[in-house]
């Protein structure tokens, strides 16, 4: 894995007391109700007069997302040869609820370590905004959390040439400044968000990566190492287990490749009597051809990262070994290719999943819900979880109906369905519920099987009917379906890549739902 190249620390020093290249002010839209006043007057009377002035002039308002930079001589310096940058970052106008102010904050800290990153700047302080409670809906450890989260996502570039990837990286050194009488809580939120960020950058790497490097084999060594670094169990089985389990949709998935699929788990379990066991199930498409579906060239483009929901559970695993909830936690991640070949799974053929369900293929393409039905099989047969999440990029019709700023959310429990939606907002991976019943279950029918794999088109709602498929592999278990439409190429989201590249989605998600699993559903 390619670490990040940035450095972020919590500084007791007094704001100007730090020996930085750049100084960074937070500026709420209008300027003149910005937290800094204090600042911008000494800027104004050691080093740089009538700034207020020179950002109204540059059209400088303090708007979401707008970042300017000014460059002056250190005046406080008597050789004289020193120069500052001062940074200054729009917040927008903080009215809005807590948290969409928060994703604006997110976004600020994006522009921030872009624009240090284009300048090569390699160091800065900040001073995060005052008041956290009543503005973003968060204590100030949460908020120098989730700022660090997310400096280190905006940080991230993927490059298979490491001599390209050290100039698209920042090797700076950003410094937060906190109170004395707040060290142990901003250390544990600083060492947090930087666990989380970084697995978050992990995800994406995986993501990224073309599937003639990360193979089913690869990913399953990369679980492997995170097992053995942060002290997890790990299993690892392929094609002659997956027979003997009876796991007929996962082997009708991987028949086709010469790349064998594996079955990946993760199990931490915490030292004392866990509260609750959750499993946490990812889809693990390595790369996806549609099978003897073959999918056009157009449509064919970008199916390395079919393995998303995957790449997601694991970073989440290597989060919770290090965060050590008092939940039990298992992540499931079955690893294939859809490949089309003499031995593939053909249109109309009837495979058996391991609850005994038949199924009718009726598209090779619709490969990742079968992959998923026995896991969640598996899931309850070993492990009877109080909860159930899977997260895969199960669908284009998601896609289409909520584009990229939202994963679908399907679950028949209303209360995991609003802890789910509520984190989504609270973390940055936002989701949006839709409906999961028994109208849709009809679309699934088959008349010689119990199941048909691909939806009939007379009920549209792809992503539902989908959905509705996994259901009939879930037995009692609460459970929630996520399908990530929001998985790569986010436009528009400056820590998200900017359009381009894997965003990670759901690690910071499936993160808070575990910590907070007590509180939120635990009672």
């Amino acid at each position: 894995m390619i670490k990040s190249g940035i450095t972020i620390q919590t500084t007791q020093e007094k704001f100007w007391d730090n020996d930085v290249e750049a100084y960074v002010f937070f500026m709420q839209e209008g300027l003149e109700r910005t937290s800094d006043v204090s600042h911008i007057k000494k800027i104004e009377s050691d080093f740089y007069p009538h700034v207020m002035s020179v950002l109204k002039r540059h059209n400088f308002t303090g708007k979401t997302g707008q970042s300017f930079m000014l460059t002056a001589a250190d005046n406080r310096n008597t050789s004289g040869n020193k120069i500052s940058e001062f940074i200054f970052i729009g917040l927008g106008d903080l009215k809005s609820k807590p948290n969409v102010v928060l994703e604006d904050l997110r976004r600020a800290m994006g522009s921030l370590v872009l624009k240090l990153k284009k300048h090569g700047i390699k160091s800065a302080v900040l001073r995060l905004p005052e008041n956290p409670d009543s503005v973003y809906g968060v204590d100030r450890a949460e908020l120098l959390k989730q700022a660090v989260i997310i400096a280190n996502m905006a940080d991230y570039d993927f490059s298979l040439s490491q001599k390209k990837l050290s100039k698209k990286r920042w090797d700076g050194t950003l410094l937060i400044e906190t109170h004395e009488h707040d060290k142990k809580i901003t250390d544990q939120a600083l060492c947090t968000g930087n666990i989380i960020g970084t697995a978050v950058n992990n995800a994406r790497e995986w993501s990224d990566t073309p599937a003639n490097i990360l193979t089913p084999t690869k990913l399953s060594q990369e679980a492997q190492t995170i097992a053995n670094d942060h002290d997890l169990s790990c299993t690892i089985f392929g094609r002659d287990k997956a027979q003997e389990l009876g796991m007929g949709a996962f082997l009708a998935v991987d028949a086709g490749s010469e790349q064998p699929g594996k079955f990946v788990i993760l199990d931490y379990q915490p030292k004392v009597k866990p509260k609750a066991t959750i499993v946490l199930v990812g889809k693990g498409v390595i790369f996806d051809s549609g099978g003897l579906s073959l999918k056009s060239y157009a449509g064919m483009a970008g199916m390395k990262y079919d393995m998303s929901g995957s790449a997601t559970v694991i970073a989440t695993m290597k989060i919770i070994a290090q965060l050590k909830p008092n939940i039990r936690v298992i992540g499931l991640t079955p690893l294939v290719e859809n490949m089309p070949s003499g031995s593939a799974t053909r249109q109309d053929d009837v495979i058996t999943a391991m609850n005994g369900k038949t199924i009718e293929v009726k598209s090779t393409d619709a490969e990742g819900r079968l992959i998923l039905a026995d896991a969640l099989c598996y899931a309850e047969k070993f492990y009877q979880p109080d909860i159930m999440i899977d997260i895969a990029t199960l669908t284009g019709a998601c896609q289409h109906a909520l584009g990229f700023f939202n994963a679908g959310l399907m679950t028949q429990d209303d209360q995991l369905r609003e802890v789910l939606f509520e984190l989504g907002r609270a973390t940055g991976d936002r989701v949006w519920p839709l409906p999961l019943g028994n109208d849709y279950k009809n679309a699934n029918k088959s008349n010689i099987a119990d199941v048909s794999n691909a939806g009939n088109p007379v009920y549209r709602a792809g992503s539902i009917t989908a959905g509705s498929f996994l259901s009939e592999f879930v037995a009692k278990t609460r459970w929630a379906h996520i399908d990530a439409a929001s998985a790569h190429d986010v436009p528009d989201i400056n820590y998200l890549g900017q359009g381009k590249g894997s965003a990670g989605m759901g690690v910071r998600l499936l993160t808070e739902f575990v910590m907070g699993y007590e509180n939120n559903l635990g009672k």
